[in-house]
């Protein structure tokens, strides 16, 4: 298979109409989120500057101009102790999936959470997610938990994996 062209970059606000879309795609189609309603377009501008306020990246793969997927940091909770850990969050537009984007998106969102000192990176995945978490694995994250029957889309029950990439081990 031939490598996409792609381009990794900071998402702008313009991006944001892009990000949502491919989002909501998941919201009706996998347990990949446990949302079961879109997110409208000023929730994901407001969820947009609220990364940008805090110092947390979000960034997009363009392939050929067009948005093809997108990756984000946010606070893994407010508490003041957990300050250097951040969730990740990953989502490829379904024509672009299984072509190496998600490598590329997380590879550069951990260089990002590395660079803002942050410490660990978490990710929460519904279990039955395997591409999802092979690709995570792949990149260091080690599952530190399984938490079965936690949430309930598309007429089943579904477990959810944790998974944590600790980067001061590569200090």
């Amino acid at each position: 298979m031939d490598a996409l062209p792609v381009m990794i970059r900071p998402a702008t606000e313009a991006d944001c109409p892009r990000i949502n879309a491919i989002y909501n795609f998941y919201v009706h189609t996998s347990p990949a989120t446990f949302d079961l309603v879109e997110m409208t377009e000023n929730w994901r501008r407001d969820w947009f500057e609220q990364r940008q306020r805090a110092g947390l990246p979000v960034l997009v793969a363009e392939v050929a101009g067009q948005v093809a997927g997108w990756c984000a940091l946010s606070p893994w909770s407010p508490k003041p102790a957990y300050a250097t850990t951040v969730d990740e969050s990953i989502y490829i537009d379904e024509q672009f999936r299984g072509k190496g984007l998600g490598r590329q998106l997380l590879a550069a969102i951990l260089e990002e959470a590395r660079a803002n000192g942050r410490d660990v990176v978490m990710a929460v995945i519904v279990a039955c997610q395997e591409p999802s978490l092979a690709l995570h694995r792949s990149l260091g994250f080690e599952q530190t938990g399984l938490n079965r029957h936690m949430g309930y889309k598309l007429g089943e029950w579904h477990d959810v994996a944790y998974l944590q990439r600790h980067l001061w081990r590569d200090r």
